[in-house]
């Protein structure tokens, strides 16, 4: 399993700690109250709050009360970083890795990344960890991808603990199944739908444990029901072969055609193929 995240910002945060005034903004935020979250910190912000920078650069990244706006949001989150807030350069980086707002610079997405991780900010692990284990401006480094996704998975990150789990069914881990469902464990009690689809993939293809089909399916389906394009077609390459449940290519091409809407390009070579058959059956 061989999955990257970037991992950016959670739609509910828990990052404030500072004035009253921010964190009051921070709870409008939650609560989806995005035009007084605007209010309480455009003037913080603009008094040089770091916090409330960085709310405004989540705002204009959301389009979240605001027209969104990729080039103003960067702007707003480098002010935040450059005063050391670790939330913010691990937005910055993000932003510098899928290059939105920005021209696309993985050295810069490292550099700001490395300031969070750092710091302790687990988003900004398991983002740096991606970084050294696919080689993105810097030089493969799986044991460096592993020590910082290790250090994330220990304080509690559910898409570390899952991402760490994939390098452990892989050849890149050596191959621990046992700490492969550890992991995944971990990760799918937190809700996390890596998790769940790693915990199929270890029953599925009996990892450590025997196979049991019912089982991965179970996994499957918690994870496609979040959206993972993963998740969905593995669950509908089990209904197209009748694998853990029962055959039905009405679910197999629904799950399919929901993994290529998340831009699954497995997915969206599966639905060529039934489209193709379907035109040779009509011939």
């Amino acid at each position: 399993m061989c999955v990257r995240y970037v991992v950016v910002i959670s739609m509910v945060l828990t990052l404030f700690a500072a004035t009253a005034h921010a964190d009051e903004g921070q709870d409008r935020y939650n609560a989806g109250d995005y035009e007084r979250a605007l209010k309480y910190w455009q003037p913080l912000a603009e008094n040089g709050d770091t916090q409330a920078e960085f709310g405004l650069g989540l705002l204009y990244e959301t389009g979240h009360g605001v027209a969104q706006n990729f080039d103003t949001a960067q702007n707003w989150y480098r002010k935040a970083a450059e005063q050391g807030l670790s939330d913010a350069q691990n937005a910055l980086g993000a932003m510098y890795d899928v290059g939105r707002g920005i021209a696309k610079d993985d050295v810069q997405a490292i550099e700001w990344y490395r300031k969070a991780a750092e710091q302790g900010n687990v988003r900004a692990e398991v983002n740096l960890s991606n970084m050294y284990r696919f080689g993105l401006g810097v030089p493969r480094d799986i044991n460096l991808a592993i020590a910082w996704l290790q250090k994330a998975s220990d304080a509690g990150s559910p898409a570390a603990q899952s991402n760490l789990g994939g390098i452990y069914i892989s050849e890149d881990g050596g191959k621990d199944y046992s700490k492969a469902a550890i992991l995944f464990q971990k990760s799918a009690d937190q809700g996390d739908p890596g998790g769940q689809n790693g915990l199929g993939i270890i029953c599925a293809q009996g990892l450590g444990r025997p196979k049991d089909a019912s089982c991965a399916v179970d996994w499957y389906r918690k994870a496609a029901e979040q959206g993972d394009p993963h998740a969905e077609v593995n669950l509908a390459n089990a209904y197209a072969d009748g694998v853990g449940v029962e055959k039905d290519m009405c679910q197999a091409l629904f799950w399919y055609r929901k993994a290529a809407e998340h831009g699954n390009v497995q997915a969206h070579k599966h639905l060529q193929y039934f489209l193709q058959d379907a035109c040779i059956l009509k011939g």
